[in-house]
């Protein structure tokens, strides 16, 4: 069976949108649609665990910051969808992404620590963050997100749109609708603050994704370092 993806479309696109990524702001990122194949990515979302399904679901729920259900255990997906998560593990996908960020020497995270699947229901929501920095089992730091979202036929009265904010926390540069099969890829730093705040606002229809995350021996040079922290919060940990 092909990768979920198009390897030479990627390849492609890594060389179109690596110099939009880098100076993007208010961190590098870059959006790409249409980013599984067509067929696939329907299959993902066709088949995606539903919240009562038996996989091992970790519930979040603290109000104003994180209402929402995920699971990175992998030995619990369905076969399709640990088959996609392993494409994107892979040597050719972690090419893809060094040549689009520009950071080398990437590694995947085979643990998928605080990734694997999202799912978020009705009033879930993300509250503004940066991500943790640092993965004590691969004694790694955190480099690279990529979030996919596979919520077929979302519109804006759904609500569920990630936010990217500036680096001081204090207010929103861009909205990016988590519309199906749409991929977003930034850079993870201590200053990338994102979320998706507006909550979930239907009950039928849940917004799924998958969210995985890339690592590096080394700390990032062009961001002064900071020691290892978890998540931080806006209003939280971050006024």
């Amino acid at each position: 069976m092909s990768y979920v993806f198009d390897l030479e479309r990627l390849q492609a696109l890594s060389a179109a949108h690596g110099k939009e990524y880098r100076t993007a702001e208010p961190y590098p990122y870059a959006v790409i649609d249409q980013f599984l194949r067509p067929e696939r990515a329907l299959e993902l979302a066709r088949h995606f665990p539903q919240p009562q399904d038996p996989i091992a679901w970790d519930y979040f729920g603290a109000e104003h910051f994180e209402v929402k259900m995920g699971c990175s255990r992998e030995e619990h997906f369905p076969t399709g969808l640990r088959s996609a998560i392993h494409d994107m593990n892979s040597g050719p996908f972690v090419s893809f992404l060094e040549q689009l960020t520009g950071i080398d020497h990437l590694l995947p995270d085979p643990h998928l620590v605080g990734g694997g699947i999202h799912l978020t229901r009705e009033h879930g929501h993300l509250g503004i963050h940066a991500d943790f920095n640092w993965h004590e089992r691969l004694q790694a730091h955190r480099r690279v997100n990529l979030l996919i979202y596979l919520t077929p036929d979302w519109s804006s009265e759904l609500g569920g749109e990630l936010e990217l904010w500036d680096r001081q926390a204090r207010s929103c540069q861009r909205i990016v609708e988590p519309l199906f099969n749409r991929a977003v890829v930034f850079s993870t730093r201590s200053d990338s603050f994102h979320g998706h705040p507006n909550h979930w606002k239907s009950a039928s229809i849940h917004r799924q994704s998958i969210a995985l995350y890339y690592y590096t021996a080394g700390a990032d040079s062009e961001c002064p370092p900071r020691a290892p922290h978890n998540t931080l919060y806006k209003g939280l940990h971050v006024e």
